[in-house]
C-alpha cells in the first residue's frame, strides 16, 4: 500500500479531477451568493414600494377634491 517511488504523469491531466469539484464548489458558492443578495435586493426593494405606496394613498385621503 505504501509507494516509495514517484510515479510519473502528464501535466494538465493529473489533478483534473480535484480542478473541476474545486471549480463545481466555487460555482455553487457564488451561485448561492448571488441568490442571496438578490432575494435582499427584492425584499428592499418591494418594501419601498409598499411605503411609497402607502404615501400615496395618505395623500390622497387628506386632499379631498
Amino acid at each position: 500500500m505504501f509507494f516509495t517511488g514517484k510515479k510519473a504523469v502528464p501535466g494538465p491531466r493529473r489533478r483534473g479531477g480535484q480542478t473541476a469539484i474545486e471549480y463545481l464548489l466555487v460555482t455553487i458558492s457564488l451561485l448561492f451568493i448571488f441568490v442571496m443578495m438578490f432575494k435582499a435586493l427584492q425584499y428592499s426593494l418591494a418594501n419601498q414600494f409598499k411605503r411609497g405606496g402607502l404615501v400615496i394613498i395618505r395623500m390622497y385621503k387628506e386632499t379631498p377634491w
